[in-house]
């Protein structure tokens, strides 16, 4: 995926998987928020607790003992036999088969994009099943047969058209997938009207980032995925199930989705375009074998108490932290009955954040990854064979410049979902939210810890108790202070 907009990290680090790196300024890091996952972790004695273990390096509460640690490339030589070595995203859905598969992003023969781009096309899929994913994701096979095909039928078109004719996008790009119960596959993309960079003409959205035209939906009815083509809109009686890019809709440009088991609905996570600065992530709901028609959706919004309505309106479920602060690149996941949400927090990296149940109640943020362990990361990924304790990501980067580079694909890392509880009565007040419970329709308040209420110190303390032990306190406080 492209993101020429200035909202990435381009700066270089001395060992991306994970080693020393020169100090970031924090100009080079988007402004953006902490997510939320407070959870079943263990029990944390307060916030002064917090304070101590932060400034001397100590955790007040037991660590997983699977750190969050770079486990090996996914592209790359990964991926040659499938005719690609570069790409990025990986959003990963497991299939009623029991198997797995995984969409990626812009992808291209060569390793990096520049300067030729041969042999591009977007979104493209393999298929995985090895259990033993913590010693690494192995692929089996790819849609397309000898050689990833791109997995859609449109036809992309050049920067200008796709600036200024509605509809027309400059590419698609995969938000993620679904295996419904009667057999069909579901997939959204998001169709790229402008990557926003001003070199070449782009003008950025209202958020400071990427614009897009559309979400769109396709489906399969082949067993195992193969052709797809456009998913027809019952309500109007055309050929595209599009969200467009206004009102409501608007909220789901990004978008993933799962299933809760017992339940008939599809619940569909989603930010604004890009990554927005100041955006949540909303979240909306449809009976499964109703998704094709925009009339049955229903959206999760708080009107003086939290409930679904049909025509919204949409709250954030999660907020950033800090006003300025953006979310991009979310992805979805049910992982040992929890609700588990990964995504780019511009401020901090890869971040996780877990519920009992899709409307919340949302954990604290447990960062997983920083830029500074892996340069320029985005759309983190939780694949769906992960367990609390031993959690695989797959990452995405894109190097330019510096040690690392040229580099632009896919990592996996190893991480942990178990998170803080908060005990202290003074901080349960500020925080509001420190338990782990269902939220249901009715429900009065925040749907998260609202770590914002807090000193800035009790901050950092939370967010380093919470982080794992590869992710440096002194590097959190440098980042929430400015000082990177």
């Amino acid at each position: 995926m492209r993101h020429d907009d200035g909202t990435g990290t381009n700066q270089p680090a001395a060992d991306v998987l994970g080693g020393t790196a020169p100090r970031i300024s924090r100009s080079t890091f988007l402004k953006g928020a902490a997510g939320a996952v407070l959870g079943a972790g263990a029990l944390f004695g307060g916030v002064g607790g917090a304070v101590a273990a932060a400034a001397t390096g100590a955790s007040s509460s037991p660590r997983s003992p699977f750190p969050a640690g770079y486990v090996k490339d996914l592209t790359g030589n990964e991926t040659a036999r499938f005719g690609f070595t570069g790409t990025d995203l990986g959003f990963t859905a497991k299939t009623n088969h029991g198997y797995c598969i995984s969409i990626f992003g812009d992808t291209f023969d060569q390793p990096v994009p520049a300067p030729t781009d041969t042999g591009w096309r977007s979104p493209v899929g393999l298929r995985q099943s090895n259990g033993d994913i913590q010693n690494g994701i192995r692929w089996d096979n790819c849609i397309g047969g000898d050689r990833a095909k791109k997995m859609i039928p449109y036809d992309p078109v050049d920067d200008e058209t796709a600036r200024n004719v509605p509809g027309q996008p400059r590419t698609e790009i995969p938000n993620d997938l679904v295996h419904l119960p009667d057999g069909r596959y579901i997939m959204t993309t998001f169709g790229v009207r402008d990557w926003a960079d001003p070199t070449h003409g782009g003008i950025p959205s209202a958020g400071g980032s990427w614009r897009t035209w559309y979400s769109r939906m396709w489906t399969s009815t082949e067993t195992h995925a193969e052709n797809w083509e456009r998913t027809w809109n019952l309500d109007t009686n055309q050929q595209n199930m599009d969200f467009w890019n206004a009102g409501e809709w608007s909220h789901f440009q990004n978008n993933s989705m799962i299933m809760w088991p017992n339940e008939p609905f599809v619940y569909i996570y989603g930010t604004n375009e890009g990554r927005w600065r100041g955006g949540g992530i909303h979240l909306m709901r449809v009976p499964w074998d109703q998704m094709w028609r925009p009339s049955a959706y229903q959206f999760w919004g708080d009107n003086g108490g939290w409930d679904w309505r049909q025509n919204g309106p949409s709250t954030p479920i999660l907020s950033p932290t800090d006003g300025s602060d953006a979310i991009g690149e979310i992805s979805a996941q049910v992982i040992d009955g929890q609700a588990v949400l990964s995504y780019l927090n511009g401020r901090y990296g890869a971040v996780t954040v877990s519920a009992p149940y899709p409307t919340g109640m949302w954990t604290a943020p447990k960062i997983q990854v920083t830029y500074l362990q892996a340069a320029n990361l985005y759309a983190p990924v939780v694949h769906p064979y992960s367990t609390t304790g031993n959690t695989q990501l797959l990452v995405s980067q894109w190097i330019t410049q510096g040690p690392g580079s040229p580099f632009y694909g896919v990592r996996q890392w190893s991480g942990s979902l178990n998170s803080l509880r908060f005990a202290e009565a003074a901080t349960a007040e500020r925080l509001v939210v420190t338990s782990q419970e269902p939220a249901h329709p009715g429900h009065q308040g925040p749907l998260a810890p609202q770590l914002q209420r807090l000193p800035l110190q009790d901050r950092i303390a939370i967010l380093s108790a919470n982080a794992h032990d590869r992710v440096s306190r002194d590097d959190i406080a440098a980042v929430a202070t400015g000082q990177r």
